[in-house]
């Protein structure tokens, strides 16, 4: 497979949280070829093939064009890198909405990302939509593992960041076809952004569109020490909290782009305006649907 974007600088950036406890994600299992799709640090491979709280363990972002991923052939690229194993954690690709979305890498309609750790793959999600020109930048991968062995990947909730009028089904599988919560038993639904609006926050200095990966674990790692990190995942936290910071960026970038061009304001001040409209909360499992099933 060939790689279309090794100009893209990335870098990892762990934080820490504390959260609410909500249902976690466990399992759900799709047809796919993994041996293309396998994520292991080759460089320490006894640290990493088993997973050790508190010790590094590897994630993997694949970056693609939408459709057929079992296909031979398929053109995309892979970022692999090493996170603190149990520590919420981020994974920041700097400089990608313009190489993904304005510079189209792939020459294809749409890109998709999964995430991968050991033998375990996530569901596919779209980040960029050309036909439609709608950008889904919030991502979180919900790794469940027992006893070091990594069993599955699953998504988090990422409705909690807009109106419900701006989340939209988002989830497909491996031969290209979209999924919903029914069909695998977890969130299959994203927040959009257009376009316009990522261009407009792009120019106020905002990396709200840029691709960014969030990770947390639940589990056992090796010897059944337990894993807490799930429990900071964003979806254990109230969507006001998640949409304040949402809207704090954006401010900023409103702010910024005070005496530039008008289009470029009123594209920021609209996309302002889809995330101060929160969504429902539900704790626990009052929501219908509660149970959040993960995919190995």
């Amino acid at each position: 497979h060939s790689s279309t974007m090794t100009s893209l600088a990335s870098k990892a950036i762990g934080a820490v949280f504390i959260g609410a406890l909500c249902l976690i994600p466990a399992v759900f299992s799709q047809e796919v070829t993994l041996s293309s799709y396998a994520c292991y640090d080759p460089t320490i491979p006894a640290e990493t093939a088993q997973f050790y709280r508190g010790r590094n363990t590897t994630v993997c972002l694949y970056v693609g064009p939408g459709g057929d991923w079992n296909t031979q052939g398929t053109t995309y690229t892979r970022f692999a890198f090493n996170l603190k194993a149990d520590e919420f954690s981020s994974y920041w690709i700097p400089g990608s909405f313009k190489s993904i979305v304005q510079d189209d890498p792939f020459n294809s309609n749409a890109t998709h990302i999964f995430a991968s750790s050991q033998s375990s793959v996530s569901f596919l999600r779209r980040y960029y939509d050309a036909t439609t020109q709608q950008v889904f930048p919030y991502l979180t991968a919900v790794i469940d593992v027992k006893d070091g062995t990594v069993q599955g990947i699953a998504w988090d909730d990422a409705c909690i960041f807009c109106k419900l009028s701006r989340c939209l089904p988002n989830t497909y599988d491996f031969v290209g076809n979209i999924t919903t919560r029914e069909d695998i038993s977890q969130p299959t639904d994203g927040c959009y952004i257009s376009r316009d609006e990522c261009v407009a926050l792009h120019a106020g200095g905002s990396d709200e569109c840029d691709l960014k990966l969030f990770v947390v674990w639940t589990g056992t790692g090796v010897g059944g020490t337990a894993l807490f990190s799930s429990d900071s995942r964003f979806s254990a936290f109230p969507p006001n909290r998640i949409q304040e910071n949402v809207e704090n960026g954006v401010n900023q970038a409103i702010g910024n782009l005070q005496g530039k061009a008008t289009d470029a304001k009123d594209a920021a001040d609209n996309f302002f305006d889809t995330v101060t409209d929160s969504i429902p909360f539900y704790w626990g499992g009052e929501e219908e649907g509660g149970d959040d099933v993960g995919q190995g």
